[in-house]
């Protein structure tokens, strides 16, 4: 249990931490003109995320890493060359890597969702640790014997990294040198694609780093077609609520050590509970990551609210009482509105939400509105969610 709450706060941090600086900013890159006649690549054009771009010449790809804040800082810059390709000058400080790659080590589980919509899976060749993986496809992968265990990014497997020699390790930059693997791969040769997904504000921005992802592979058109049908489904999904009156009011989390995570106004979680036609606690707010919080202030805040979601690993309502006895005082704990996204739990413990939602958004979003208006969605069932059982 005690792993799995580790796991859960350090999943929490990345997935709301406001702003990064996991690398020195190479504000002064500069690249190649870009050449407009025909190209050799499919395409792809990143619309709603804010915190990567990606350019196309005839001969290579630049993918551009920005820093969330508002300085909107180049962090990371990626050229990525095909195998047999002179390098071209300008990119000194870029991390070079020949494409397309055909091997991939993801350490953290929220890329296996990607790699399994864009068809990729069989290029997937070590994870960070089995436990935290949820797909069968990827199980059935690791049982025979196809996938390896690398240790997760605080705790690497160097050795066995460099062994499996992969074209590319799939990790993530906070700017902690605790969690970030990115310093000590670079530095003995390995070729490594730092995301900062967990900054973005909407589930269209985070689920748009599938194209990311499919430029290492030459992947662009099929990631076209899976990104513009999911944001056609959510797109849909939010115009049944744009204009809704009865909105629901509704917090989220839980006390952990004497704090409480509490989504900033305009974070991730806002966004999407907004769109799921919910009224939010703390919309007002005007921060992008966590708000740290008593209890006390969440309580005068937020013990009236009709809904609470997102409660750390809680399954039943004892569990809320087990976490404080004071949380019966809450509405929501009284009407038993206490949703969490545990209903796809893995031999581990670990939820199913944390793999794929990013990149199954629209169900993700089906979800909340069936919760807060169950009425628009009939037929539909949960996926993600459940209520805590009455135990």
């Amino acid at each position: 249990m005690f792993s799995k709450l580790i796991c859960f706060l350090v999943i929490t941090l990345l997935l709301s931490l406001n702003s990064c600086t996991a690398k020195k900013p190479n504000n002064n890159l500069s690249g190649s003109k870009i050449n407009n006649s025909t190209k050799a690549y499919s395409e792809t054009k990143v619309i709603y995320s804010k915190n990567f771009s990606i350019e196309y010449t005839n001969d290579y790809k630049i993918i551009n890493i920005f820093s969330a804040d508002e300085k909107h800082k180049l962090i990371f810059q990626y050229l990525l060359l095909p195998k047999d390709s002179p390098i071209p000058n300008g990119y000194s400080q870029a991390m070079i890597v020949r494409i397309p790659i055909n091997s991939i080590i993801s350490l953290s589980s929220l890329y296996i969702g990607f790699l399994e919509r864009l068809g990729l899976l069989d290029k997937l060749i070590a994870v960070d640790k089995f436990q935290y993986v949820s797909s069968p496809k990827v199980w059935s992968l690791i049982d025979s014997g196809k996938i390896y265990e690398v240790g997760e990014s605080y705790n690497l497997n160097i050795e066995e990294i460099y062994k499996l020699k992969p074209g590319l390790i799939l990790t993530y930059g906070n700017g902690n040198p605790f969690v970030d693997a990115n310093p000590k791969l670079i530095e003995f040769g390995i070729k490594v694609a730092s995301t900062t997904i967990h900054l973005e504000t909407t589930p269209l921005a985070r689920a748009e780093w599938i194209k990311f992802i499919a430029a290492f592979f030459n992947y662009e058109s099929k990631a076209n077609k899976i990104f513009d049908s999911l944001a056609l489904k959510y797109n849909k999904l939010v115009s049944m609520t744009k204009n809704i009156e009865n909105r629901p009011t509704v917090f989220t989390e839980a006390l952990v050590g004497g704090i409480w995570f509490e989504p900033g106004g305009k974070s991730f979680m806002a966004n999407l509970l907004k769109d799921a036609g919910a009224d939010y606690i703390w919309k007002d707010d005007n921060s992008t990551g966590s708000l740290r919080l008593t209890y006390e202030q969440v309580f005068a805040k937020a013990h009236n609210a009709d809904f609470w979601v997102n409660v750390l690993f809680w399954s039943k309502f004892s569990d809320a009482l087990k976490n404080d006895p004071r949380n019966a005082k809450f509405k929501a704990y009284q009407a038993k509105n206490i949703y969490n996204y545990n209903r796809l739990v893995n031999k581990y413990g670990f939820y199913q939400y944390w793999e794929d939602s990013v990149v199954n958004c629209d169900i993700l979003l089906s979800d909340l509105i069936k919760i807060f208006h169950p009425e628009l969605l009939p037929g539909y069932k949960l996926f993600y969610y459940k209520r805590l059982e009455n135990k």
